[in-house]
């Protein structure tokens, strides 16, 4: 006994009943559909295509949020100087303390002198 001819070794055209032909046509331009499909996704899919691809959507994300950024940031420039500045202060305080320190202290002693002239000068 022989085996029958598998599908994809019969040619549509080689067949003789008319559904059997229709039927082995559709299966031949899916398969080659889904080929050419799975190429695309191999080709789209690809490190290099995937690495570009991925970049470019990330520059275009940052780009967007740095100009959505700067759009909501520019009517409020001053507002955000001056945070900028007591944030800086703030951070910057002990440093600031331990260089204004000697002068405050200076500052300290000649107004203590001074009211010591003055009570004295009241004592009189």
């Amino acid at each position: 006994m022989t085996d029958p001819p598998h599908d994809h070794d019969i040619a549509p055209t080689q067949t003789h009943d008319p559904d059997l032909a229709a039927s082995a046509a559709r299966r031949v331009a899916a398969r080659t559909q889904w080929q050419k499909a799975l190429a695309r996704a191999k080709e789209r899919f690809a490190p290099p295509n995937v690495t570009s691809e991925m970049i470019d959507r990330t520059a275009d994300a940052i780009g967007g949020a740095a100009d959505k950024t700067a759009a909501l940031a520019w009517p409020h420039r001053i507002k955000i100087a001056l945070v900028a500045v007591l944030g800086g202060l703030f951070l910057a305080r002990k440093p600031i303390g331990k260089a204004a320190g000697p002068l405050a202290a200076r500052g300290t002693k000649a107004m203590q002198n001074a009211a010591d002239a003055v009570k004295n000068r009241l004592k009189r």
